[in-house]
């Protein structure tokens, strides 16, 4: 019930845009690893995406630790919860593919590829960014950690073949090269520790003595750094093998056949991704011809729509042009007819004086 009551809590601190307590809630649960809470809280991580996608990014380092749980029936049971939040989600899990398989412990690698097995079975193409590190863990010391890796790249290998299998040739070849230099290296450390058994102290030292010390040092911190932490090459030749089995029916890997396959591998595999940037070259000329296409279509509506704009406007000054000859007749009549009003005007008055200066004339004459 307390578990219940926690998820309540978290979803309404969501509904009420309380996303920095509802962090702050989940954290402090996660960090207590109780294994309820997590039972309860992760199948409902798609509804906290939905919710706010601030709050899976800020919790998901926490949730992440889940992956190193001490018991692995429970955190089986979990990893397996979170599939379908993976699957629709992989961009919150993708920032820590690195750390966990690199750095991580063998349960924490363990639960990173398991996660990225769900993504290669989902989205096999958004594992390309992470095919080395994947086919590292092929020479991981732990062979549960090796099975997860194999199950990861055969996943991916259905649609993308050649790459993986030019890649792992690749890799094996690398170990070749690494073991030959992990030989010379315990040749330095021997040196190193057969000198040293002759010298009381280090002012004893000629100063390429001193040289050979420095150099087995650095061979000492790359052991502890992990660079060598490998499984042995039979092994790792027994994994390679796993995953080319599935995806190209390879059924060993003598050196020859490995070093003729990574050449073949290479060349398809650059073969397919010429292929591919034709195919995206093809679809961009399209696509810039369509654009052009609705560009001259745009000036071609764009032209008529000022040509009919041209053609309103003379339109318009015609007829504006009309109604001003008409105002301008108009005008004139008027004064044509006002001039015509004042004349006859003009003569009424002259015939009146005419007759009044006649009138006046008889009167006189009486």
């Amino acid at each position: 019930m307390e578990n219940e009551s926690q998820m309540e809590e978290i979803f309404k601190l969501l509904d009420q845009n309380e996303n920095e307590a509802a962090v702050k809630l989940i954290k402090t649960n996660l960090v207590k690893r109780d294994p309820k809470f997590i039972e309860d809280l992760v199948p409902s991580m798609n509804i906290i995406t939905n919710s706010s996608v601030d709050v899976v990014e800020n919790i998901m380092s926490q949730l992440l630790g889940i992956l190193n749980f001490d018991d692995d029936v429970i955190r089986y049971s979990i990893i397996i919860s979170l599939k379908k939040f993976v699957e629709e989600h992989k961009e919150f899990i993708f920032p820590y593919v690195e750390d966990y398989i690199k750095y991580g412990s063998p349960k924490k690698r363990e639960g990173m590829l398991r996660l990225l097995k769900y993504v290669a079975d989902s989205d096999p193409k958004s594992m390309v960014p992470f095919y080395d590190l994947i086919i590292s863990c092929l020479s991981d010391p732990e062979e549960f950690v090796r099975k997860n890796a194999i199950q990861v790249l055969q996943s991916a290998g259905k649609i993308d073949r050649n790459e993986i299998e030019a890649r792992i040739l690749k890799f094996l070849n690398l170990l070749k090269e690494e073991r030959e230099i992990r030989e010379r290296d315990v040749e330095i450390v021997k040196s190193a520790e057969d000198m040293l058994a002759h010298k009381k102290t280090t002012e004893d030292m000629k100063p390429e003595e001193q040289v050979l010390i420095l150099a087995a040092d650095k061979v000492l911190k790359k052991d502890a750094d992990g660079v060598f932490r490998r499984a042995t090459e039979d092994n790792t030749k027994i994994a390679a093998d796993e995953v080319l089995k599935k995806i190209v029916d390879v059924k060993t890997l003598e050196q020859e056949e490995l070093e003729r396959r990574e050449r073949e591998a290479q060349s398809k595999a650059l073969k397919e991704k010429l292929a591919v940037d034709e195919k995206k070259l093809e679809l961009e000329k399209l696509q810039l011809e369509e654009e052009q296409a609705h560009i001259e279509e745009e000036r071609i509506r764009q032209e008529k729509k000022r040509l009919a704009k041209e053609k309103e406007l003379n339109e318009k000054r015609k007829e504006l042009e009309r109604v001003k000859q008409e105002l301008e007749f108009k005008r004139l009549e008027e004064e044509k007819n006002q001039i015509l009003k004042d004349e006859e005007k003009r003569i009424k008055m002259r015939l009146q004086k005419i007759e009044d200066e006649d009138k006046n004339d008889e009167v006189e004459e009486e």
